[in-house]
Order: structure tokens, then C-alpha cells, then sequence
């Protein structure tokens, strides 16, 4: 035992332990102190054989963040009791958001009478929108229906009996949503006639979030992470939920959000939302930030990590501040480095964790953890470095069922590599999927490409995962290798044939997304699908042409993109071939004029088309006139079955 040791160099004046003899009695009592208030860390016995196999784990207690924990349990107390309160924690990359979230939600659970905690992350390379939110309400849905049956049974009555159908078109946006609703609910109702798609969805994501609340006596806390990559439509989602939610009878809700406020822009969406928030009169805002980690809640980082007592570890917590400047990411980054070093390891004689002062010291360190997790990727072997570069090309993560798709694809070793980087604690492992420990690690991985080399990474998986889904007509893979492909962008396609590969590809995506009811999505591709398109194409490729902007258009209008509607449908009245061919564009148009309440000009359209076919509205209508129309119409339905 340490103390004992310690205690017994202090008695004989031996200081070779490092300087770790006892000077003063309140440091024995101290330390007793700490061995009897977390036995755990301090007086467990230490496995150096685990040790020296799995190497550094850090737990997932968070350090130096008591006030700002405190503060965020009694924002969290005042939502559910009183008043609706938003929560959003502040600070750099690195600096300990992920886990102050992940310790409120631990707290919340066992000290605070329950919760039920949904989480969803915005990924820079995730191009669907609401895909955070709808994954967090879709990871409930899993869990519900998985570990509390008798609730998800109730969940499913209470939403058929509010939402009635409706219901059905979340099935596309929480695909678990079916598990609650059962088998012999019809989850194939999606109107793709809905005009402004993306209201009519926010619509019901908020009358969902409304009657599972109801069901649950533990309050709902909602966390959204990296909300500085935030899209437009989640940020209007994002303000309609807190307006409803706001409205309750009986406050069930909590939102919090972590954002890096060094990289939002006074125009960035997230302002947005914080500016509308502020300005209902019934919903408070407040910011937490972050700051770098004191040396006392560094050096209580290191204790518990190497599982000595806080007064042997300060010597080297203080040079870990000197060198990382209290960044929590960056001195994890350093420890692990050095352990890769030997500059710090499980010591054989003492059978506790040793290192080598001096030379860590004398170690060079970049100023930033960005400058350091690139130098210590470079380390990495060649192998590794390849898998992780292909893995941060989807994001943050990614199912491992399609890397092992790609691997064989593309023919490159891309498993057994990320399994080694899992080891390395670069990667983690979890439901089905490799994920980057920190986005910081995916942001370095993906900043090895140069700049014009990752177009044409983002092509070659999106062409092996197109070439999957034609090959084995299985569109699991579609909307991902659509994604990919236009990441490259048009630049990288050079043969017109497999431009119009990409082009019908897109249009088959957006398709799917039509019928999932993301209309946004399906604008998009159909968008990309058109700028694939080459010069002539309305000669060429006359067929592909007409229904991607038929179907842009259509998009546009649920979508309310009134300026780009008008660009589509003029571009397909001017090249269609025949009034069939201008039919559907034509009657968009006229939607549109309709709902933007210009009635006569919609009268007047109608009126144009039906001269050019040689049809003319009386001006004045009689009951003769009426009476006629209808005799005439009865005659040519005659010959007509049912």
C-alpha cells in the first residue's frame, strides 16, 4: 500500500519514492479520507497484468465540473417543476461537453427520481436532415419497445388514438416506430401530395414527442450534441418543439444542447434558434461554458485514471497542464501517447502505474490537440491510417455490415484494421458500428486527404456501394452511395455515361426519400441528379430530364421553395415535347399560385392552357350551360365500365 510506504519513508527520511514520503499528517488524512470515500479507485487491488494488455482506460466521471453539473441539475429541476428552461453547454472541441452530458444523465437516472434520456449527435458528413433528432426519438422507440412492453403497449393506444394515421408517416423518420405500433398497423400511408412536407413533419414530430409524454411519469431529457453543424430544418424543428413543449399542462420536458460557440457565426442556424427562444416570454435560456481544466481537477483526471492517490500524481498532472493547457481531450490524447512511449506503464516492481518524469518533460508537445492527434496518426501503421481515412468519409460513424460491404468492394482491408484502431482507442465499437472516440479524431482522419483528393474518395465508395444496390437490386444501400457520389460532385464524373449512371441514381434516391416523406432529401438529390445532366440533355436524355424536374419541382412546392419551382417548371414547359409532358409542371404552377393566395392568376393560367386546347369557360354561366356540360359528359362515360 502506498500509504504505508509513504508513511514509512517520512518516518525514516527516505524520499527515493519521487518525493512521495508524507510531510505533514493532514496529508495522511486526506488520503485515508479519499481510499474510504471511493474504495473503488483507490483500494482495489491493481492487476498489472490487465494493465499491461488493455493499457489506459479513463472512466467516465467528470472532473472540475461540480458548479457547472449543479447548475445544469437545477436548470433540469426547474423545466420539469416550474418553468420551461433550455439548457446549452458552451465550449472548444475537446473541452468535456460530451461527458457533462453524459454525467447529467447518469445523475438525472439514479439521483433525481428517473428520466428517460434520448440523445442524438449532428454530424458535419450526415446530409439528412432532422436525422439527430428523428435518431433520438428513433432510439426510443427501440428501447421502448425492447425493455418496457407494457409502456410501449400504451405508447401505441395513446398515438392511434391522437394521430390516427397520420402516424404512419414518422414510420419513414423512426423506423423502430413500427416495432411499438405492431403488425397490423398500415405504415405505407405517406402523402406525398402534402404541400410544405417539411411543416407538415415538424408538425408531427411534435405531436408525437406531446403524447408519449403523456405515458411516462419520468420526464423526458432530450440532449442534441455538436449543435454548431445544426441544419436549417432541424433548427425550425428544433424551436417548434420547445414552443409546444412550453405549452404543456404538466412539464415533461427537458432540452439541452452543447455547441462549439468559437465556431458559430452570427448567421449560423443554432442563433437562430437561441434568438426565437429568448424572445417567447415563457422559455429561459442558459448557457454553460466550459473552460479548460484547473490543475487540482486535472490532477483528480490522472488520480482516477492510474488509481493513485491524488498527492503522488501531481507532480506529473502538473506538467500534463503545462504541456495541454487543461484541454480534458488533450491530456487523455497525451497520457495515451505516453503509454504508447513507455513514458508511462504498469511497473512490475511497485505493481501500480510509473513513468518517467524527465523525459516527459522534456517532451515535445504541439500547442493544439488538433497539431497532436495528427502527429500521432502519422505513427500509425499505413494499414490503420487507410481504414480510418475511408471510415471518416461517412461521418462520425458507420454500420459495421457496410464497411464490410466496401471492404469487399473496393478491396482494400478496411475491418481487421479499424478492430486494431479500436484497441488503440481511436475508434469505438458498439450496436453494430465503428465510431470515432471524439469528433476531433473523425475531423483529423478525414483533414489527411488533401482537399482535392476527397471528392474522388467520396466517388469510388459511393460508385462500389451504387454498383451493390444495382447488382443485387437491394436499395438498402442507395441513399448512402447517392450521398457519396455527390460529395464527389459532377467534376469528378468524365465519362457522359456514367454521368447518367449518377443521374438516374439520384433519382432513384430521391424517390426513396419521397417515400419516407423526406421531401427535403428528395429535393436535394433530385437537384444533384440534375447537375449531372450534360450539355443537350434535353435531347439526349429527354425521359431522365423530364421527371427529375418534374419531381424537383413537386418538391420544391412542398418544400415552399417558390424561386426554385418557378426555375424547374419554366425549364420544363419550355422543353417539353408535348401538353402532356408540360401537364405536371403546369398543374404545380398553378399550385403554387393557389396557395400563395393569388387566386386570379391561377383562374388565369387555367384559362390560358385551356385555349391553347382549344377550350373556352363561358365568361357567364347558365343552368342550360350547366345542364348541357353535364349531358355531354354523361354520353362520353357511356361506353365506360366502373
Amino acid at each position: 500500500c502506498d500509504l504505508i510506504s509513504n508513511m514509512i519513508d517520512s518516518v525514516i527520511g527516505s524520499h527515493g519514492g519521487i518525493g512521495e514520503a508524507y510531510e505533514f499528517v493532514s496529508e495522511v488524512r486526506d488520503d485515508l479520507k479519499l481510499m474510504i470515500d471511493s474504495p473503488h479507485v483507490y483500494l482495489h487491488n491493481f492487476d498489472l497484468a490487465k494493465a499491461a494488455n488493455d493499457g489506459l482506460h479513463f472512466g467516465s466521471s467528470v472532473h472540475g465540473r461540480e458548479a457547472e453539473l449543479q447548475t445544469l441539475r437545477e436548470c433540469y429541476q426547474r423545466a420539469i417543476s416550474s418553468e420551461f428552461e433550455v439548457a446549452m453547454i458552451c465550449g472548444t472541441s475537446g473541452i468535456g461537453k460530451s461527458e457533462l452530458s453524459r454525467e447529467f444523465a447518469r445523475s438525472a437516472k439514479e439521483e433525481g427520481g428517473g428520466g428517460i434520456f434520448l440523445s442524438g449527435r449532428f454530424d458535419k458528413l450526415q446530409s439528412q436532415p432532422l436525422h439527430a433528432i428523428s435518431a433520438a426519438f428513433d432510439n426510443y422507440c427501440a428501447w421502448l419497445s425492447e425493455e418496457d412492453r407494457s409502456t410501449a403497449e400504451k405508447v401505441s393506444t395513446a398515438l392511434k388514438e391522437n394521430m390516427g394515421e397520420e402516424i404512419s408517416s414518422l414510420v419513414s423518420a423512426m423506423p423502430n416506430l413500427s416495432h411499438i405500433l405492431g403488425d397490423d398497423f398500415d405504415s405505407k400511408q405517406n402523402d406525398t401530395s402534402a404541400v410544405d412536407a417539411q411543416k407538415r413533419l415538424r408538425y408531427l414530430i411534435c405531436r408525437f414527442v406531446e403524447v408519449i409524454s403523456k405515458c411516462h411519469e419520468e420526464p423526458l431529457i432530450l440532449f442534441l450534441d455538436d449543435c454548431q453543424w445544426i441544419d436549417a430544418a432541424s433548427s425550425a424543428l428544433l424551436i417548434q418543439l420547445m414552443m409546444t413543449g412550453s405549452s404543456f399542462k404538466y412539464q415533461r420536458l427537458f432540452f439541452f444542447m452543447s455547441c462549439r460557440d468559437d465556431e458559430i457565426s452570427a448567421t449560423h442556424p443554432l442563433n437562430l434558434v437561441l434568438s426565437q427562444v429568448s424572445s417567447f416570454g415563457n422559455i429561459k435560456t442558459t448557457k454553460i461554458h466550459l473552460t479548460p481544466l484547473t490543475k487540482g481537477a486535472l490532477n483528480e483526471l490522472v488520480s482516477t485514471a492510474l488509481s493513485l492517490l491524488p498527492r503522488i500524481t501531481r507532480p506529473l498532472a502538473d506538467i500534463l497542464h503545462h504541456k495541454t493547457k487543461g484541454s480534458p481531450l488533450f491530456v487523455k490524447q497525451v497520457m495515451m501517447e505516453l503509454y504508447k512511449q513507455r513514458l508511462l506503464y504498469p511497473s512490475l516492481s511497485r505493481r501500480r502505474w510509473d513513468w518517467e518524469a524527465d523525459k516527459i518533460l522534456a517532451m515535445k508537445v504541439p500547442e493544439n490537440v488538433a497539431t497532436f492527434i495528427t502527429k500521432s496518426f502519422d505513427r500509425l501503421p499505413s494499414e490503420v491510417l487507410s481504414a480510418l481515412v475511408v471510415l471518416s468519409c461517412f461521418g462520425a460513424s458507420a454500420d459495421i455490415s457496410l464497411i464490410e460491404v466496401l471492404e469487399r468492394e473496393i478491396k482494400q482491408p478496411l475491418i481487421a484494421p479499424l478492430e486494431a484502431a479500436v484497441a488503440d482507442s481511436v475508434l469505438g465499437k458498439k450496436d453494430g458500428k465503428f465510431f470515432f472516440m471524439h469528433d476531433k479524431l473523425q475531423e483529423t482522419a478525414y483533414s489527411m486527404m488533401k482537399p482535392e483528393e476527397r471528392c474522388l474518395h467520396h466517388n469510388l465508395y459511393g460508385q462500389a456501394l451504387a454498383f451493390v444496390v444495382v447488382r443485387e437490386k437491394d436499395d438498402r444501400y442507395l441513399l448512402t452511395a447517392a450521398t457519396q457520389i455527390n460529395f464527389g460532385g459532377p467534376q469528378v464524373i468524365i465519362d457522359d455515361n456514367q454521368a447518367l449512371s449518377v443521374a438516374n441514381l439520384n433519382l432513384d434516391a430521391g424517390k426513396k426519400a419521397m417515400s419516407m416523406s423526406d421531401f427535403f432529401s428528395a429535393h436535394r438529390y433530385f437537384n444533384h441528379g440534375i447537375s449531372y445532366l450534360r450539355s443537350g440533355h434535353w435531347n439526349k436524355q429527354y425521359d431522365v430530364s423530364l421527371e427529375l424536374f418534374n419531381l424537383a419541382a413537386a418538391c420544391a412546392l412542398m418544400n415552399a421553395e417558390h424561386e426554385r419551382l418557378k426555375m424547374l417548371t419554366g425549364e420544363v414547359i419550355r422543353h417539353a415535347k408535348c401538353f402532356e409532358d408540360k401537364f405536371r409542371a403546369i398543374c404545380i404552377s398553378i399550385n403554387l399560385l393557389f396557395w400563395s393566395s393569388k387566386l386570379p392568376d391561377a383562374i388565369q393560367l387555367v384559362n390560358s392552357n385551356l385555349s391553347s386546347l382549344g377550350e373556352e369557360l363561358p365568361v357567364a354561366v347558365t343552368q342550360s350551360a350547366i345542364h348541357y356540360q353535364l349531358d355531354h359528359t354523361k354520353t362520353l362515360l357511356a361506353g365506360l365500365s366502373d
